[in-house]
């Protein structure tokens, strides 16, 4: 990288420096600019089984494993450009903590900051599956338990198939102020724009108000797609999701309510699916100590105005969290998906077969995991 200023190779060896010496990094160019590096690494021992299945030819499975939860790195770096005004970019890439592969790019953007009018983001961003977490619902996403304890094993498809959001390429993304406790996101997502294919596109809506302990959000998905869907047949395929988010926060005590709805329609032939779910997350924290648990359930698949029996599906996740200090977390955590007897819920990250549903032979299956772990900031 060529450096045209003084000003500008000093502040690039001081943070190379500090990328070095410290677990993170924050150099100030002039006082005008800082750049950061960070991340964190999420590793454990998990004993997961499926068994239990109600169809002929279920085979129950079991597997101990080291496994990763969401290792990432990041750069991130802010520009004041005036008092009210930051130019800003931020790179992060998910890694493999135990076998050091690297894995796909998580964000990538560049955008502005404004203090009155907000954020304007560009690039690959976050899209609906994970905004409702800001209410209390970071059980298995952002602490140290594993990524099966998160409520999206129940909240994120439709029976397993169909998942809602992702982080999509090609997003442009808009963050409004706090005005009175209001605020919320705005994306619009060119992330499966084909040359003559027309209306594949991705729009996304999320306001969101919180007063206090108190804190609400809804939040809104049009997904319009020529191709297919993760996990999911080759269609023409549409989606729709809504969430609605509440939580409270009194002391150390942090609950929540989630309600979600899932919907999927091909274009070309009018064939339609939709449930409904819900997730209640409870957190209490004193001291050093983090007690958290998840309900979930995802209720019955309705197709084409008939409803599939028994395809709903029920989670509770326990977890007991011990911080050792600001940055590194121990974590011990009991995690069971409950299908019902034609449920395919699988968990939505660290399952067995690596896929958020289960094949048909287990369907009906009971999906447990027990792990230690411990989750390390830097």
């Amino acid at each position: 990288m060529k450096m045209k200023t003084p000003a500008l190779a000093h502040a690039a060896n001081l943070a190379a420096s500090a990328a070095f010496c410290f677990p993170a990094a924050a150099v100030a160019q002039q006082q005008t600019t800082t750049f950061l590096i960070g991340g964190q690494i999420k590793l454990g021992l998990d004993a997961s089984q499926v068994s239990g299945a109600s169809q002929p030819g279920g085979t129950a499975a079991r597997a101990y494993r080291l496994a990763n939860n969401t290792s990432f790195f990041f750069f991130d770096g802010k520009e004041q450009l005036s008092p009210d005004l930051k130019a800003l970019f931020h790179l992060e890439w998910d890694f493999s903590a135990d076998t050091g592969v690297q894995g796909a790019g998580r964000a990538f953007y560049v955008g502005f900051d404004h203090r009155q009018l907000g954020r304007l983001q560009l690039g690959r961003q976050s899209v609906y599956f994970s905004h409702h977490w800001f209410i209390n619902d970071t059980h298995g996403a952002f602490d140290a338990a594993p990524n099966a304890a998160n409520s999206l094993n129940v909240l994120g498809t439709i029976n397993g198939a169909y998942f809602a959001g992702n982080f999509l390429n090609n997003t442009v993304r808009y963050e409004a102020p706090d005005i009175h406790g209001f605020s919320g996101i705005a994306t619009y997502s060119f992330d499966a724009e084909q040359p003559g294919k027309g209306r594949n596109h991705t729009w996304y809506l999320g306001p969101t108000y919180t007063r206090g302990g108190l804190k609400m959000g809804y939040f809104h998905m049009v997904r319009d797609s020529q191709g297919t869907l993760p996990a999911q047949t080759v269609g023409a395929l549409d989606q729709t999701a809504d969430r609605f988010a509440i939580g409270y926060t009194w002391q150390g005590l942090r609950v929540g309510a989630v309600v979600d709805r899932n919907r999927v329609e091909d274009r070309n032939t009018g064939n339609s699916q939709y449930r409904y779910a819900f997730a209640i997350p409870i957190n209490y924290e004193s001291g050093p100590h983090l007690f958290s648990a998840t309900y979930g359930q995802a209720l019955a698949t309705h197709s084409n105005g008939t409803t599939l029996a028994d395809t709903g599906a029920r989670m509770l996740s326990l977890s007991y969290q011990y911080k050792m200090s600001r940055r590194t977390t121990l974590d011990a955590t009991l995690v069971e998906l409950r299908n019902e007897r034609n449920g395919r819920y699988n968990f939505w990250l660290g399952g067995i077969n690596g896929s958020a549903q289960l094949s048909p032979a287990n369907a009906g299956a009971r999906v447990r995991m027990a792990y230690l772990g411990i989750k390390h900031q830097f």
